[in-house]
């Protein structure tokens, strides 16, 4: 027993060691500064015609959130987006053409202050040779800052001469470019499916779709959802000031669900959901019902009660039946 007593002891000693030992090396002061830049428009949508030389500009900006300065660079990288829809920096097709005609013209490499700001330019020279459609390229601006220094003197983490050592952070964030040059390209898809449930036990009413870019250009997908009461026209519940929209590349497909947040628990709705794509529309008009599983179970246990109770009726009123005639 005392073996056993001794040997838990030095388990417990082990694990607060360890667990004062990990706070001291990742201590909250020495992450207290934290990389916050942010870059202004987050993309830019440009028609562009075959010959044409185009300037264009996107700012860096310190929001002053952080007590250091930032240091960062420029990176300019093909875009395009993979079958998961997730940033791929890789050339498709005429895709990666666009970077032998960009110039940046500031500097790529800079120091932003606290509060302040750079403006970053940069000048596009279409060849007249260029092929229609769209061409995609990312500015990547990644910003390294030095947290504080850790002045914890039981701190582990020093250099060889006992100095307290700085932890780097970096961030990366870009500005997008979507080019569209003109001539034959095409601009043209096709929804694929467009869907509303018709009942719910939980969750909001959502409508949802997936869209396939078949033209050789981007496009913007548009999605409306309208809700109203079931013996009513007045709308409960519409996004049609500011409805969803996104960004379809070519060649592929984007699933979307457009929600209604904080639909009521109990109620029947009508619910029309509309998605646009490049001219192409597909509206669906449903009946749905919202209800809770408690209340599924209260009402199927209703509907088995009354049934239930009918046939003991009708088995009660047979034997009376039976009783009379003899």
């Amino acid at each position: 027993m005392k073996i056993f007593q001794k040997s838990l002891k030095r388990v417990v000693i082990s694990v607060v060691a360890i667990a004062l030992t990990a706070t001291t090396i990742i201590s909250p002061h020495a992450w207290a500064e934290r990389v916050s830049f942010a870059v202004s428009p987050m993309n830019q949508k440009i028609v562009l015609n075959p010959g044409e030389s185009y300037t264009g500009a996107f700012t860096i900006t310190d929001p002053g959130t952080s007590k250091t300065d930032i240091e960062y660079n420029i990176t300019l990288e093909p875009f395009y987006v993979d079958e998961n829809y997730s940033t791929i920096h890789e050339e498709y097709g005429n895709t990666g053409e666009i970077l032998d005609w960009i110039t940046i013209k500031s500097p790529t490499q800079g120091t932003l202050t606290p509060n302040n700001s750079d403006k970053i330019v940069f000048t596009i020279d279409v060849p007249n040779d260029a092929p229609a459609g769209g061409q995609y390229a990312s500015f990547t601006v990644k910003a390294e800052q030095p947290s504080e220094d850790i002045t914890d003197d039981n701190s582990e983490n020093k250099n060889s001469e006992g100095a307290n050592t700085m932890i780097n952070e970096e961030m990366s964030i870009a500005h997008l470019l979507f080019v569209d040059i003109t001539g034959n390209s095409v601009r043209q898809g096709e929804i694929i499916d467009a869907n509303v449930p018709s009942f719910l036990l939980s969750g909001n009413i959502t409508g949802s779709s997936s869209i396939k870019n078949t033209g050789t250009t981007h496009g913007t997908s548009k999605y409306t959802l309208q809700v109203f009461p079931l013996f009513s026209d007045e709308e409960v519940y519409t996004n049609a000031e500011d409805p969803d929209t996104h960004t379809i590349l070519p060649d592929r497909t984007l699933y979307n669900e457009t929600t209604w947040d904080n639909t009521p628990a109990i109620g029947i709705f009508n619910v029309v959901y509309t998605v646009e794509f490049e001219g192409v529309t597909q509206q669906v008009s449903k009946m749905v019902i919202k209800c809770p599983i408690w209340l599924l179970f209260i009402i199927i246990f209703i509907i088995v009660a009354i049934v239930v109770w009918l046939v003991f009726r009708a088995k009660t009123r047979g034997k009376k039946s039976r009783k009379n005639a003899e």
